[in-house]
């Protein structure tokens, strides 16, 4: 298997891309730590996972706090010999549609603010407890935003931006301690929404104002990609186990382009 003997650590982990990537890790061997900040839902989400809990841990979370994070992740390291994975795959609501004449500073920062301080206080705290054994990997979530130029898409686009900086600077500052960094960029995911992703809502006022419901939208935006098809949480969650496994042991400072093509590089 992949990921055999591998410590993995996915913070939202209880949302549709942290849960598929979970899934994915156990199914190739890995112990899996999955954090978030409902216990609710994460005890929901672990229990579909993994229903004897031999292989899957859960801890409650809140990856705006720098010293909570670091605590979990030092309780962590308590259990295994070190950690060879973290993954922030946390969502931050925000807004998509408004343009700057009608957008306040804090709507525009909400994301910029909340996903860039969530990955520095997860990526910070894992740190310590990699690459002294084995090749560790700091594995960063992004958005089409990032690359692309679309009206009323401001915060998102310049968070997702960031994120891709971010992993670049990190990959260099990592190489020489044995820890890689690499982004991983999918568009727009067909089944997020019914797996009970954020996006379901997130997408719904852009999806209305076509007069679509959100199934219908997301099906007009695979349209738009080279493949005709949007890639599926399966395709995010394989393409991450592979990147986790030393397969990709090569691979740093990469932006792993899964937007079926929307996005040409």
């Amino acid at each position: 298997m992949l990921l055999s003997n591998k410590n993995i650590v996915i913070f939202g982990g209880s949302g549709a891309i942290g849960s598929a990537v979970a899934a994915a890790c156990l199914a190739e061997g890995a112990r899996v730590f999955i954090g978030a900040r409902d216990a609710q839902r994460l005890a929901a989400a672990a229990s579909l996972l993994d229903p004897g809990q031999r292989m899957l841990e859960t801890f409650v979370v809140d990856t705006q706090r720098s010293d909570v994070v670091t605590r979990s992740v030092a309780r962590i390291a308590t259990e295994v010999d070190e950690i060879d994975v973290v993954m922030d795959a946390t969502s931050v609501p925000h807004d998509q549609g408004t343009q700057i004449d009608a957008l306040d500073l804090g709507t525009f920062m909400a994301p910029v603010d909340g996903v860039l301080a969530s990955l520095f206080n997860t990526t910070k705290a894992a740190l310590p407890h990699m690459g002294r054994i084995r090749q560790g990997l700091v594995l960063t979530l992004t958005t089409p935003g990032g690359r692309t130029a679309v009206s009323g898409h401001l915060g998102n686009s310049v968070a997702s931006a960031g994120v891709e900086a971010f992993t670049r600077v990190l990959a260099a500052e990592l190489g020489p301690r044995n820890i890689r960094a690499v982004c991983l960029g999918p568009h727009a995911l067909a089944d997020a929404p019914k797996a009970g992703s954020y996006t379901a809502k997130l997408f719904a006022p852009k999806a209305a104002a076509m007069g679509m419901t959100v199934e219908e939208w997301l099906g007009a935006a695979a349209g738009t990609t080279m493949l005709g098809r949007l890639p599926t949480l399966k395709d995010v969650a394989q393409t991450a186990a592979f990147l986790m496994s030393d397969n990709a042991r090569a691979m740093t400072a990469a932006y792993v382009n899964l937007t079926s093509g929307m996005i040409a590089d």
